[in-house]
């Protein structure tokens, strides 16, 4: 009964690890290009904000003395190639969850490339340890219940902050229970069925934990309010998920269908170009009957004392 209870501790420890992972960026190129507007939320989304920030408390402290060092721990006594093998099995095991969703989602194609992976990775990957798949030329693309619930138009809910377990909402939590009951695993009965779940779980938080410790750094160092800019990243990266990290077009301002002067358009004035439109030297453009064209200005333009006006820096600069 004691192991069970400390066996249990550890999975809740490690799973948030895990889950705070959908929080944060692919690298800190792009904490760093979030906008400072970016933690603002729609007070409808986080309705329990107050108990969320208690909750997130508990975790940034259990994260402190606990589930950090526990990850920074496992990335030095574990050398590179078996942390990537454990990593790549961990990944092939949840295949048949992954499938599933592809199938529900009428995504056929998605479908057979997951089934295929799984087949190469299981045979010549021995058992997952090798990613023998994206060598072959199919990439890994993650999926779960809670995606499927979004691509059908499930809203996500209301924002929720789970002691432990890390940021969530409802949709991600009804998806995570079904991802469970689609599991194979879970139906599956043999001998130390609980001890391998148990380590998949915690193996899976120690290795996620340990690969964004970099980014929650980074959101520690840059965020005036840590928790609001969690959230917010969590609720893009997992409308990112949903989306296929497209921009919806109905989003977007309508530019016309054609950039070029229309009829009754009116001239460009002296100096100027139409978009797209290179203007002509001094002296062999169209010109008026006894008129004489602009004279070019300088294509960089000029601050003061003549010195050049160096161009904004995009957001990944």
């Amino acid at each position: 009964m004691l192991r069970a209870s400390l066996l249990a501790t550890a999975i809740s420890l490690l799973a948030g690890g895990a889950a705070i992972a959908q929080a944060a960026p692919a690298n800190a190129q792009d904490q760093a290009s979030v906008p400072a507007g970016a933690a603002s939320t729609d007070p409808n989304q986080d309705p329990y904000e107050h108990l969320n920030r208690k909750s997130y408390a508990v975790f940034r402290y259990l994260d402190r003395v606990a589930i950090r060092p526990a990850s920074v721990f496992y990335a030095h006594a574990v050398p590179s190639p078996a942390r990537k093998g454990l990593h790549n099995a961990i990944r092939n095991v949840n295949s048949p969850v992954i499938f599933f969703n592809d199938v529900v989602q009428l995504h056929p194609k998605a479908a057979v490339e997951t089934l295929g992976r799984f087949a190469i990775n299981s045979t010549v990957g021995v058992a997952g340890l090798a990613d023998a798949a994206t060598t072959a030329g199919i990439p890994f693309h993650p999926n779960g219940f809670g995606n499927t619930l979004g691509r059908y138009g499930v809203p996500p809910g209301a924002f929720i902050f789970i002691p432990v377990l890390g940021p969530s909402d409802v949709r991600d939590l009804i998806g995570s229970g079904v991802d469970t009951l689609s599991d194979p695993l879970t139906w599956i009965r043999y001998t130390g069925r609980w001890e391998v779940s148990a380590a998949k779980t915690v193996v899976n938080g120690l290795d996620t934990r340990a690969n964004i410790d970099p980014q929650l750094k980074q959101i520690d160092a840059m965020a005036t309010d840590q928790y609001a800019t969690l959230r917010s990243l969590y609720l893009q990266n997992r409308q990112a998920e949903i989306t296929g990290g497209k921009v919806n077009v109905q989003d977007l301002p309508d530019f016309g269908p054609d950039t070029g002067p229309q009829p009754g358009a009116a001239a460009p004035a002296d100096g100027q170009s139409s978009v797209g439109e290179t203007p002509a030297p001094q002296g062999q453009g169209d010109q008026g009957p006894g008129t004489q064209g602009p004279t070019p200005q300088p294509s960089t333009p000029q601050g003061p004392a003549g010195q050049p006006v160096a161009a904004p820096a995009g957001p990944h600069a």
